[in-house]
């Protein structure tokens, strides 16, 4: 990250620092107090005219805007788009909690407080065909992947919605993939169902595996062509679904392997508090 220096009478003067150093980039934006404790992340299309908004503030007029008397520091994170940079704002929200984020119970609501599950993918095998769950606690049996904190029912934000639905999105595709019957599940409609079970063909189990551990994501356009002896008329929504499952892919998955090979973390998956 990008950082300015600023100790004004007041934060202002720091983030008016800032806004003259930072680029018209997108990105994200952490503010820091004197010991370097993250007080707000916020996310920018533009990030100089941002913290120009962020400079002239005049006045408080919500307790939120208090951070601006503590603010010492300003780091920053360029991101090559505006929606990159709304994902990684909820990432780092969620892994630092900081204090005047108060939209965080906006978010992410089920995330919120001391008894906070967020959900690992479970995948076992049950009488030929393979089940998959969502579960709070790591299993004695199955396969674990994740853990996925945006991966759950009720989920409003970017990341939230492209992980939770795009989860459902590749289930529907497993099950076009298998299958011959025309009529969708009930549970494959509702976002994240928490389980699903299904017949997944022994030479597109190795890619499950691998798009699951955010390794490759070849398994979507797999299953797609798989699907292809389903009637005309599903045809559009199962391209949609393809793209739906990639986002999955992205927000869920190949995010949880970035951030745990980033941080050089060995085992193949992440509890919630790592």
């Amino acid at each position: 990250m990008t950082e300015t220096n600023g100790w004004g009478k007041v934060g202002i003067s720091v983030l008016a620092a800032a806004a003259s150093a930072a680029p018209r980039q997108a990105g994200v934006y952490l503010f820091l107090d004197q010991n370097s404790e993250v007080l707000y992340v916020g996310k920018a299309g533009n990030l100089r005219q941002r913290l120009r908004q962020h400079a002239a503030t005049k006045r408080p007029e919500s307790p939120r805007d208090h951070k601006y008397d503590l603010v010492r520091r300003v780091v920053w994170e360029i991101a090559v788009s505006e929606e990159a940079a709304a994902w990684r704002e909820e990432d780092l929200i969620f892994a630092l909690r900081p204090l005047f984020n108060g939209n965080l119970d906006d978010r992410a609501p089920d995330l919120v407080g001391k008894d906070t599950h967020v959900p690992y993918i479970i995948v076992a095998e049950v009488a030929g065909t393979l089940s998959l769950t969502l579960e709070p606690d790591l299993p004695s049996t199955g396969r674990a992947y994740g853990c996925f904190p945006r991966l759950g029912k009720g989920m409003g934000s970017r990341l939230g919605i492209a992980c939770s639905d795009g989860y459902t999105a590749l289930l529907r595709l497993l099950w076009a993939a298998a299958g011959n019957g025309t009529h969708v599940p009930a549970s494959i409609t509702r976002s994240a169902p928490p389980s699903f079970t299904v017949p997944v063909p022994s030479a597109l189990r190795d890619g499950l595996h691998r798009f699951l551990s955010g390794t490759r994501s070849r398994l979507a356009d797999e299953l797609l062509l798989a699907a292809s002896h389903r009637p005309e008329f599903m045809h559009p929504a199962l391209c949609r679904d393809t793209e739906a499952a990639l986002q999955f892919f992205a927000a869920g998955p190949q995010l949880v392997r970035t951030c745990r090979l980033h941080h050089r973390i060995r085992g193949r998956v992440l509890d919630v508090e790592t």
